[in-house]
């Protein structure tokens, strides 16, 4: 009965992400402009989904500063500024090096095969073009490096800045290469596998900076 409880939960957790980066999706390609009304039952109907997920999905979004919700409206798409997107990487940044700081004191040698793993395969998914495949497969580079860190109010700090959404966001907006922002996650193991945690912790706030830099570039305020 647990494991089925547990599978549950599993389901319905993969189901609203899933709606997430649908929303994502048609906000960053345009089919969801600035302004319009975000509604639950159109967009449950539409997927063909219950309610529930879908208002999950729509509250990380507003929590995110994507959705807003105005009065005698309802959740509607945010206007975002480039100061918005400035704040979030900064953030970001300060947190993510953070970790990479704590994670290069504790990295094992199978912590390090298992992030070289994870960046082939992003380089695999890369060559055929699989952008939802190498999405998923970056954020669990950034989510394990986390992990290792072993420090949960710094986990639930990037929870709430939502790192899986704008790394989601950043590989939508990029201009480069599926290829080349593989390999931008080499020179982060080289630093564990150094044992360097200085250089660790900058080279990975570089990392989330230059994403920054570039999103800013092409973003359309």
């Amino acid at each position: 009965m647990s494991d089925e409880l547990n599978t549950g939960v599993i389901n319905r957790r993969v189901l609203r992400q899933d709606i997430n980066n649908y929303l994502q999706e048609a906000i960053l390609n345009g089919k969801l402009q600035p302004g319009n009304r975000v509604v639950e039952t159109r967009i449950a109907k539409e997927l063909g989904v219950s309610q529930a997920p879908v208002r999950e999905a729509i509250r990380e979004l507003e929590l995110m500063g994507i959705i807003e919700t105005i009065p005698f409206k309802g959740a509607v798409v945010k206007k975002l500024t480039k100061q918005d997107i400035k704040d979030i990487y900064q953030v970001r940044a300060n947190l993510e090096g953070m970790a990479a700081k704590e994670a290069a004191k504790k990295i094992t040698e199978e912590h390090i095969i298992y992030l070289e793993q994870l960046v082939e395969e992003m380089k695999d998914a890369a060559k055929i073009k699989d952008r939802n495949r190498f999405t998923e497969l970056n954020i669990k580079f950034h989510r394990k490096i986390v992990d290792i860190a072993d420090n949960e109010l710094l986990k639930k700090l990037l929870h709430l800045v939502n790192l899986s959404e704008w790394t989601f966001i950043t590989t939508k907006i990029s201009k480069r290469s599926l290829g080349d922002l593989a390999e931008r996650h080499n020179p982060i193991i080289e630093c564990f596998k150094k044992g360097d945690y200085e250089a660790a912790e900058n080279i990975m706030e570089q990392h989330i900076l230059e994403v920054m830099e570039e999103v800013l570039q092409n973003f359309d305020a």
